[in-house]
């Protein structure tokens, strides 16, 4: 069978709703992922919820979105705390306890760490009250 059949009979079998049981579990890693991420930070809360070894979960999540489940966690809360701090007037110590975590300055190290800047210099940047020149790029 050439690859173009073996595509094409992939896709119609997820048409007809028959998904890997590798994909259910991803998708319910998300789901599990999306309501506890503000609480959770121990990867084995998700496999046991999931009814999977730590090492299986980290291999799905490795092979299909390229990062272990507590880079996954991490990346959630990093996504989170960009978007709290560009649609939102909350400071950064409400953003802090907003994502289950105790120490704004860790926050803030955390944060610089991973953007080359501050969350008020991202605020500043790309928030709200940001200049519309920033957002428009011109080639």
């Amino acid at each position: 069978m050439d690859s173009t059949a073996f595509i094409s009979n992939r896709s119609a079998h997820f048409q007809q709703g028959h998904i890997p049981a590798d994909l259910r579990l991803l998708q319910s890693f998300h789901v599990l992922l999306e309501e506890n991420f503000r609480e959770v930070r121990d990867p084995d809360f998700f496999s046991h919820r999931l009814g999977v070894t730590l090492i299986r979960l980290n291999k799905l999540t490795q092979g299909h979105l390229g990062m272990t489940v507590y880079q996954a966690i991490q990346y959630r809360l990093h996504q989170e705390a960009l978007k709290l701090l560009k649609f939102t007037t909350l400071s950064v110590k409400e953003i802090t306890f907003e994502l289950g975590m105790d120490s704004p300055s860790y926050f803030c190290r955390c944060f610089r760490r991973i953007m080359k800047m501050s969350p008020l210099e991202y605020r500043g940047k790309f928030g709200l009250s940001a200049p519309a020149s920033e957002f428009l790029h011109y080639s």
